[in-house]
């Protein structure tokens, strides 16, 4: 396979999709903002540029995955001027449904495709390459981006027109931000009434209780492992989006809004680069729990 890829941010979920499209035969070529060693990726072919223009230079997609709508921004602007017509822009951000759209204007204007494609599924699932990916923009883009968004997710689908692909995200993210924070309030309900957690995990999960967030909830609390990319840091900035998506199209989202109170509690209490689950210990604050029952 002759396709070129420019990966730019290499970050936790980067890395391991810039290794599967190695694996897939892509020629891969990476930038991220910090520079460090990347021994994984280099071990594997992966040739790391110093500089975006460097990166993105003759490649047929230019792939992103950064933190927000301002990096997006940033990384685009530098590198549209640097990219040859008619290639592909994946970009895998999760960014407002207002941003994803300019950005593929200001692409067209370079005539360049731009598809927004954010993923699903965590640094396990882009391990693995078995993402979810929610794709906007042309069909025909996204057609020709098969084999690049086949290299690193499992579940492809269309979604429409651009900004579809990040609408499709921000309502994942809306579940998932307040399935999460109340699977946090549940158990921790649980531990305030002296439950066994994992007995009350199988009972729940044959039960209307059941959801994927307690399922990967349960496990964080028992063992009080709060280190993760899943943080309360990026499920707020997710929120926000959700909030201003909400704004704009006339949408109430009630429980978005609770939910992004709490997020941004736990922010305030120092959790924000903690696992979600970690809001478990801004109830166990607020009720009053020692330390040693938290």
């Amino acid at each position: 396979m002759s396709k070129s890829v420019a990966f730019l941010g290499l970050g936790a979920m980067g890395v391991p999709m810039s290794l599967n499209l190695a694996r897939a035969g892509f020629s891969v070529c990476g930038w991220n903002r910090t520079a460090r060693p990347f021994a994984e990726l280099t071990a594997a072919g992966i040739t790391i540029a110093a500089s975006i223009e460097a990166a993105v230079t003759g490649a047929d997609i230019v792939s992103i995955c950064v933190l927000d709508d301002a990096a997006a921004e940033a990384v685009v602007g530098q590198a549209l001027p640097h990219m040859r017509r008619d290639a592909l822009i994946l970009d895998h951000s999760t960014l407002g449904v207002s941003t994803a759209k300019r950005l593929a204007e200001q692409a067209a204007a370079a005539g360049v495709w731009y598809l927004d494609a954010p993923v699903s599924g965590g640094t396990a699932g882009a391990s693995a390459g078995t993402l979810t990916v929610m794709v906007g923009g042309e069909k025909s883009a996204y057609e020709r981006a098969l084999p690049a968004l086949q290299a690193v997710g499992k579940l492809l689908q269309h979604m429409g027109p651009s900004g579809s692909g990040q609408g499709a995200k921000l309502v994942n993210q809306l579940l998932t931000a307040v399935h999460s924070a109340a699977a946090v309030e549940a158990l921790h309900l649980a531990q305030r009434l002296g439950l066994d957690l994992e007995q009350l995990h199988t009972v729940l999960a044959a039960s209307f209780g059941a959801s994927r967030m307690l399922d990967r909830t349960v496990p964080v609390v028992q063992q009080q492992n709060f280190d993760s990319a899943f943080t309360v840091d990026v499920l707020t900035k997710d929120l926000k989006l959700i909030q201003a998506l909400g704004k704009q199209s006339g949408t109430p989202l009630p429980l978005g809004e609770a939910a992004l109170a709490i997020y941004r509690d736990g922010q305030q209490a120092g959790l924000g680069q903690k696992d979600a689950a970690a809001l478990i210990r801004l109830l166990a604050g607020q009720a009053g729990t020692s330390d040693q029952e938290r």
